[in-house]
């Protein structure tokens, strides 16, 4: 087996470089050839997987954070060869809402071994996501967390904390299975596997593999009842909070306010109008 290893030497707490000696212990042992890739800036993700899969590597692994899986599988989307990942990033919500391996080693070695599967992913406008999107509250959180030093959970969490409580709602409104809906929403999220990372369930029923997503409207009540929104996330217990509305969908329309969005975790500015869609079975996925 050949497997090129795509990393990012910025993602998380910049501790994907320690995917080299992994991957040169791993490759002593097995006899696999890996060929270890750094991406050094925007795009090169997706252009070294490109490269790699016509090269004729049988696998191209992600080493990062979620939005690093993002520009790995813009290049393999709807061809032949595995993507695996190694979630070395700040929240890995990918990873953890399919069940994957954390550790580093044993990671890299699923990605290599794995049977691969069929996932769906998602389009916001012309904008591809793995995971989930958003725009409202946390489209504002990820574009902070985007231009901040501190990296890692802490330095998400003390964003979150200082944004929160100020963070005004926002008017939506949502077309969708042939309804349209008005809302003031603290934040609107677009879910095709159910957590935003570190433990945070927004979507506890979505799986990327089943041909639907769900669209989780967010609202903004008092304190008291915001605190027990997010302790129900924390708790996988989102589905039964009347603060967390859901509708499940394959395609949608959205009008924001705004016009910041963040396509998993990275944030993006889409414009007032936004178009949802799945595409069903479109990534092959070690594991």
């Amino acid at each position: 087996m050949k497997a090129a290893v795509i990393f990012n030497p910025r993602s998380g707490r910049r501790q994907a470089p320690r995917i080299k000696g992994i991957a040169e212990r791993i490759a002593h042992e097995t006899g696999v050839e890996l060929q270890l890739l750094e991406i050094k800036g925007p795009g090169d993700g997706t252009v070294l997987a490109r490269e790699a899969a016509a090269a004729g590597f049988d696998r191209v692994i992600s080493v990062g954070g979620d939005g690093t899986n993002n520009a790995v599988a813009r290049g393999l989307l709807n061809g032949p060869v595995p993507m695996g990942v190694v979630a070395m990033g700040s929240g890995n919500g990918y990873a953890r809402s399919i069940g994957l391996p954390l550790d580093p080693e044993k990671a890299l070695r699923h990605a290599l071994l794995a049977a691969p599967r069929l996932m769906d992913v998602c389009y916001l406008n012309d904008e591809l996501f793995l995971g989930n999107a958003g725009i409202g509250f946390d489209a504002r959180v990820a574009h902070r967390f985007d231009q901040s030093e501190r990296r890692g959970m802490l330095g998400y969490a003390r964003i979150v904390a200082q944004e929160i409580l100020g963070a005004k709602p926002m008017r939506v409104v949502l077309k969708a299975n042939r309804e349209t809906s008005e809302h003031q929403v603290l934040m609107l999220v677009f879910c095709n596997t159910r957590e935003f990372g570190n433990g945070a369930d927004i979507s506890p029923g979505s799986k990327p593999d089943d041909g639907l997503a769900e669209l989780r409207v967010v609202r903004k009540p008092p304190l008291p009842a915001l605190l027990k929104a997010l302790f129900d996330v924390y708790t996988h217990r989102a589905d039964g909070n009347p603060n967390l509305l859901g509708v499940v969908t394959t395609e949608a329309q959205v009008w924001q306010e705004g016009s910041w969005a963040h396509i998993d975790g990275e944030p993006v500015e889409l414009g007032h109008d936004l178009r949802f869609r799945l595409a069903p079975g479109c990534l092959l996925l070690a594991g």
